[in-house]
């Protein structure tokens, strides 16, 4: 067990150790911009084009008062670095979106991102984002910093020509020794069965897993073995892809040329990737893909997706009334419009039929087998999970994927990996402890 250090400030105002650094540094890099008191600037990840401007313009309509741009920015770590330092100077930003909880703890202290706790509040209709047990939002007291969007499920999708030469039924419901036989069965049609395995230890464990309800690190819990363990076995038998070609060809970036490329069979993704499969021009393949839930890992079901695409306020904006105004618009009004990005919002009243029909645009019966992707997305129900811990969480999540590099590389083994990353984990927490 690992001793306890105490007393504990609160984890959630702040990402962890290199936050503090990180934006010290980047405090004298932003240029400054001259700034417009009447006009709301909203900086995002996503293309105008894919459902904000037309956000944007509804918006408008019903506050021609309050004039809006839209700046996108690559959510890359060029384009975050961009947005941290933007944030950190004095260019004229009130309302920016954050995506993945390590972009999260970067931006979640009060010095970048304005306390919406009061608004949220006084919002009946937001009321679910008050929610402390299975949150949507970045909740610290009182304190709320940042609002979930989207909802993010994750589901298997599967080539079906090669998936039906592999005589493989499509799975309604499977655990995690099922799910582990169909990819050895799909790895017999001389493929591979699939690009990694879904996080096992996340369907098991759920929302900050990596901790322990003390607040250490959690890399102990077998869970955490068993991924690294069952990935090398199937990676040296080539059920899974090969690691070393993963990060020699940055296949985690282009996920959907490889699958579409019949690399491998089964590929975990989220809604937001379907947008490529139905894009015949840029994306040209002749099977179709069907959709099945995430396997259950002994009994547990958390989904691997998440809650994401954070809205937030900057705490500098002296526009914050407007700012709020347009967040609310957006979460309860613009649904329609993000679906074409893959978006499904948290609280929308848009029916399956329409999220469907938005998701994967026009034609989608010629690509996709719908009812399975009904089936997954909607029937299952998909159990997300948002994580509010966020001690050290990019600096873990760098411990762990070097570790499991090597690990997968086949030249380290699972268990040295594990001691590694929990010892690192473990210095990591116990060092914000002591700062």
């Amino acid at each position: 067990m690992h001793a306890r250090p105490s007393p504990r400030l609160s984890r959630r105002q702040f990402g962890g150790l290199g936050a503090a650094a990180a934006t010290t540094a980047l405090a004298g890099c932003g240029a400054s911009s001259s700034k417009d008191p009447h006009t709301l600037q909203v900086w995002g990840g996503v293309p105008a084009e894919s459902g904000p401007q037309q956000v944007v313009d509804r918006f408008q309509k019903k506050h021609p008062d309050i004039p809006v741009v839209y700046t996108r920015y690559v959510n890359d770590d060029r384009g975050n670095l961009k947005v941290n330092t933007a944030l950190q100077g004095d260019v004229d930003i009130d309302v920016f979106f954050t995506y993945g909880i390590e972009n999260l703890a970067m931006r979640s202290g009060p010095e970048l991102a304005a306390d919406l706790g009061k608004r949220v509040r006084e919002t009946p209709e937001l009321s679910g984002f008050l929610d402390t047990e299975e949150p949507m939002a970045l909740i610290d007291g009182d304190r709320i910093s940042a609002l979930a969007t989207t909802r993010i499920p994750n589901m298997i999708l599967f080539n079906d020509d090669l998936r039906t030469k592999a005589g493989v039924d499509l799975p309604s419901s499977w655990d995690l020794e099922e799910y582990l036989d169909v990819l050895d069965r799909l790895a017999s049609t001389g493929h591979h069965g699939s690009y990694t395995l879904p996080d096992l230890a996340r369907i098991e464990l759920g929302p900050n897993y990596r901790f322990t309800d003390s607040g250490d690190s959690n890399f102990e819990n077998p869970a955490f073995l068993r991924h690294l363990e069952l990935s090398s076995d199937l990676i040296r038998s080539g059920t899974l892809y090969p690691w070393s070609q993963a990060l020699a060809r940055h296949v985690e970036a282009y996920q959907q040329n490889n699958f579409i490329a019949e690399d491998f069979v089964s590929w975990m993704t989220a809604p937001y990737s379907l947008r490529f499969l139905s894009d015949q021009e840029a994306y040209p393949h002749d099977f179709t893909v069907s959709a099945a839930p995430m396997p259950t890992v002994d009994g547990n079901d958390w989904n691997t997706g998440e809650y994401g695409a954070f809205i937030q306020v900057n705490a500098k904006s002296e526009k914050q009334e407007m700012a709020w105004e347009f967040c609310r618009f957006w979460q309860l009004e613009g649904a329609p419009d993000l679906l074409k990005a893959g978006y499904m919002s948290i609280i929308s009243d848009v029916d399956e039929d329409d999220i469907l029909s938005g998701i994967m645009g026009e034609g989608a019966e010629e690509y996709f087998d719908l009812e399975s992707f009904k089936h997954a997305l909607f029937d299952v129900r998909p159990r997300l999970h948002m994580d509010t811990d966020l001690t050290a969480y990019s600096e873990i999540t760098q411990k762990y994927e070097q570790q499991r590099d090597v690990c997968w590389l086949l030249e380290r083994s699972p268990q040295k990996a594990i001691d590694t990353i929990d010892e690192n984990a473990q210095a990591l927490i116990d060092r914000y402890e002591e700062a």
